[in-house]
């Protein structure tokens, strides 16, 4: 069995061990996922100085790869309401109308190309925005009332490891990237954060106020492992 770290901001990273490995190696692989490789007797906390010394390139390296692992076609749905349309036109051109995110390409342009692709995602970012103001913002609130929990405010972002997050003050902010789950899995989100308006930490009373919301919630959250926030 592989043995793994569970990062706080880059999630579970793999850790394979080698008696021909003479040092560590930090990768990404074509998933996605962080794997470090490293000397059969090595002890564990290499591996995580490694990671912490290497934040900043993990960082854009993971941005890179997730630019490059999914493509989005004509007829996809983005989110839970918006769907794409691409249609050939004189020059790559988007707009967003109504539900449909319109996209022309130039005869020429490989719809799977990375400057294609770049330029789709750019609007299917901006769609799954609006989504998230819409539908987050109003179940959170709704969740909070049924459940007797108070928050100061919320905000959004498109952060590329954290589904959410809540600071001290009370701020809850819930990645725009959650209108591509779920609604389970982002019902688990909004209440693992509203949750942290009480317990800050993830101690048993933490975990406990968790399941009697979600007696379920073990099961939703290793459901989530498996999903990454980008398309």
């Amino acid at each position: 069995m592989a043995q793994t770290i569970n990062d706080s901001e880059f999630g579970t990273i793999t850790i394979k061990r080698s008696a021909l490995a003479q040092s560590l190696r930090l990768k990404i692989n074509h998933q996605g996922a962080l794997v470090v490789s490293m000397p059969k007797r090595a002890p564990l906390y290499l591996a995580k100085q490694l990671i912490n010394q290497a934040r900043d390139q993990v960082r854009r390296g993971l941005k890179q790869t997730k630019n490059e692992l999914t493509i989005l076609r004509h007829g996809d749905l983005i989110g839970k309401s918006h769907r794409l349309v691409i249609r050939q036109g004189e020059a790559l051109h988007g707009r967003i109308l109504g539900t449909f995110i319109e996209i022309s390409v130039p005869p020429l342009a490989a719809h799977d190309s990375h400057e294609v692709q770049s330029y789709i995602k750019e609007f299917a970012l901006k769609a799954l925005r609006t989504q998230a103001r819409a539908y987050l913002s109003r179940q959170l609130a709704n969740l909070a009332n049924t459940h007797g929990f108070a928050f100061e405010s919320v905000r959004f972002s498109n952060a590329g490891t954290r589904w959410g997050s809540c600071s001290t003050s009370g701020t809850i902010s819930l990645n725009i990237w959650l209108m591509q789950l779920p609604f389970e899995l982002i019902d688990y989100v909004i209440i693992h954060e509203l949750c942290h308006t009480r317990h800050m930490d993830h101690s048993a009373a933490f975990w406990q106020q968790v399941e009697q919301i979600l007696p379920d919630y073990r099961l939703r959250r290793r459901a989530l492992k498996d999903q990454r926030p980008y398309l």
